[in-house]
């Protein structure tokens, strides 16, 4: 049965499950870093999906736990007897079975597909309009379809070395204590599934070195001179005569070198890492990435219409789930959705359960108005596709074109 186990039939909201929506969703979710899959030859094969897919990651400090150390604090549960936890997966006869629903779109009518043709050759300059107004339109063939939608917001911590020059003042080294791990620093987490990043130093992991730049001194021998203090003269280009006469250079006064500007004459130049103290305080500094990492699976019907056009059309919001983890879908109407949630689930779970925090996930199925328009011009039978809430039109067969158009 499907929506998934610990599925109520409620509104999403914050720290809510899932939710059957009637209504087209407002608006679309951020798509920072997404996946698109079409039909099933770009799935996960069933066997690393089954290895992968169950159990999910728990609340806990530091980046999600393996499938391995799940079972295993699944198992500690149920031998103590603790049934608070909620975020392990029900017993199987605990489930709620969800309602099974069929959607539909009312079919776009002649009128609205003919309309939307015109706007569409319209907008093409090697189009002549004359086929989208005059065509004879044979049959309108509804090729509706679904959209599975996986936002998985994550977070990752990483410790980097920082320097800066030394101005004195007191030291927060590890003498003062003990510097706190990575996972144990407590900061304000951006909104659900909006990236960001932070840097925060990390407290006593500060020291005062000698600079490796300098070497300490807080001076580097000028590069532009050699440390000589002096260049070859451009105006007589070392020589130390003018070209016009055999009097010597005004410039140089005959020497052929004049003084290094860079350095002042002194062949030193202050160290720019230390900005001349000789001194660098390094720490530890924490880096927090918070990503929102999306996948997409549309069901392709082979119905001759290619599905990467679906990728910014938007659709009727159907069903809404959202939790810590969520769960595959499982006997949706449409079979290829199970398939492609199990997938996309799995694939998320590998790709940042070892290296990241998972804080929440958003799973999304829109249902996708997607019509065939066969007509008729001249004798000759042609097709176009209209798809989208918004009405978009995709042909290749347009019977009049210029010789300027490019396909």
């Amino acid at each position: 049965m499907w929506p998934p186990a610990g599925f109520s039939e409620q509104r999403v909201g914050a720290g809510q499950a899932g939710s059957l929506a009637e209504e087209p969703a407002g608006q679309k979710s951020p798509r920072n870093e997404r996946h698109v899959n079409c039909g099933s030859g770009r799935l996960l094969s069933p066997s690393v999906v089954q290895e992968a897919s169950a159990p999910y990651s728990l609340s806990h400090e530091g980046p999600s736990l393996s499938s391995l150390e799940l079972m295993d604090r699944a198992t500690e549960v149920e031998d103590s007897g603790d049934c608070g936890n909620k975020d392990l997966p029900p017993p199987a006869d605990q489930q709620l079975q969800g309602e099974r629903r069929e959607w539909s779109i009312p079919s776009i009518s002649e009128h609205v597909a003919r309309e939307v043709f015109i706007q569409y050759t319209a907008r093409k300059c090697c189009y002549r309009i004359a086929p989208a107004k005059h065509m004879v339109v044979q049959n309108l063939i509804p090729l509706n379809t679904f959209r599975y939608r996986l936002e998985t917001f994550t977070e990752t911590r990483e410790v980097f070395p920082i320097s800066e020059p030394y101005n004195g003042g007191l030291v927060d080294s590890s003498d003062v204590a003990l510097a706190p791990a990575p996972w144990s620093i407590v900061v304000d987490a951006p909104p659900l599934f909006t990236d960001c990043e932070m840097h925060i130093p990390v407290p006593h992991t500060y020291s005062v070195q000698n600079c490796s730049s300098c070497q300490g001194q807080g001076k580097n021998r000028c590069h532009f001179c050699s440390g000589s203090g002096k260049r070859r003269c451009t105006a007589c280009h070392g020589t130390g005569w003018q070209d016009s006469s055999n009097q010597s250079c005004l410039f140089c006064s005959g020497s052929g070198k004049r003084r290094c500007s860079n350095c002042h004459g002194c062949g030193w130049r202050k160290c720019v890492c230390c900005y001349g103290k000789g001194l660098l305080l390094y720490h530890s500094e924490l880096t927090i990435t918070w990503k929102n990492s999306v996948t997409e699976y549309v069901v392709d019907k082979n119905s001759g219409f290619p599905v990467y056009h679906l990728q910014e059309a938007t659709g009727k919001e159907i069903f809404s789930d959202e939790n810590q983890v969520v769960y595959p879908i499982v006997n949706f109407p449409e079979p290829a959705i199970d398939q492609g949630s199990k997938s996309c689930i799995a694939q998320h779970q590998m790709q940042f359960a070892s290296s990241s925090r998972i804080l929440r996930q958003k799973q999304t199925i829109e249902l996708i108005p997607l019509t065939k328009v066969d007509y008729d011009w001249r004798g000759r039978e042609y097709s176009f596709y209209v798809f989208g809430t918004e009405n978009e039109v995709f042909t290749e067969d347009y019977p009049a074109k210029c010789c300027c158009s490019v396909m």
